[in-house]
């Protein structure tokens, strides 16, 4: 957690703009969406144009955490000399294209045609397969801004590592990897893998997450929504290990959600 009133706000603040942004990102992927036909879902130019809207916004994603971390590195720790982060909109983690169009097959043109074999009508399993597309493309673009919070706290001789901050309801996969502290160069969660990735998709945050990834330039201090989800887990899954323990700490933390 940050060490200044400043640099908690700064964090807060940054978290709601790439939400703002996730939420033009789901509207104009939706738009293009819902003006496909859904019986020529093969033909490739749909995905490239809402390829070219996530490419639009991931240069906006990348922009707003380069913005927030030297925000964020000025209110913690003033007196150090400046450090200036690079947008890193092609993300650090191989071809982007590449990834996001396996997710827009996997998410739209393969559940559609599922939809479809199923009996549904076409228009109808258009519409219900546009909320995962959406979902789906607001990662991606997500992904750039992470990507450059991460990257600058590689190359940033004064940040230890990075923090995962979730929303105000993050689902229980989140809420458990926020619990576990810090990644970084001397701040470490048990393991990197059980911090960054979930076991069900290989990728560092689901579709629809709303995490960032938050420098960490002095002594490690949880949020205290991460701290609540530390000891939920500590005593939901004593005496428990692995499948077993994930699965109490999420029945644990949904009763949490509806109390």
């Amino acid at each position: 957690m940050a060490s200044t009133r400043a640099g908690r706000a700064v964090t807060t603040a940054h978290r709601l703009a790439q939400g703002r942004l996730s939420a033009r990102v789901v509207a104009e992927v939706l738009a293009v969406w819902r003006s496909l036909d859904p019986l020529r879902l093969t033909d490739a130019g749909w995905t490239g144009h809402i390829l070219s809207v996530l490419a639009r916004h991931r240069d906006d994603s990348a922009e707003l955490a380069a913005a927030y971390y030297r925000e964020f590195r000025r209110a913690e720790i003033p007196a150090v000399a400046a450090f200036t982060p690079r947008a890193d909109p092609a993300g650090t983690a191989g071809p982007w294209r590449d990834r996001a169009l396996t997710s827009l097959r996997v998410t739209g043109t393969r559940t559609v045609v599922r939809f479809v074999f199923g009996g549904w009508d076409p228009a109808r399993a258009l519409d219900r397969a546009g909320p995962g597309v959406a979902a789906a493309s607001s990662r991606h673009v997500l992904e750039a801004g992470r990507a450059t919070v991460r990257a600058a706290v590689r190359d940033d001789r004064a940040a230890r590592g990075w923090l995962r901050v979730t929303d105000a309801n993050p689902c229980a996969f989140c809420a458990m990897l926020a619990s576990r502290g810090a990644i970084g160069k001397a701040v470490l969660y048990r393991s990197e893998r059980s911090a960054t990735t979930s076991a069900a998709t290989g990728e560092e945050y689901h579709d629809g997450c709303n995490c960032q990834a938050e420098p960490v330039f002095g002594p490690v201090v949880l949020p205290e929504a991460s701290q609540r989800f530390a000891a939920l887990w500590e005593t939901s899954t004593a005496g428990l290990s692995g499948k077993d323990a994930r699965n109490a700490f999420r029945r644990a933390h949904a009763a949490a959600r509806r109390g």
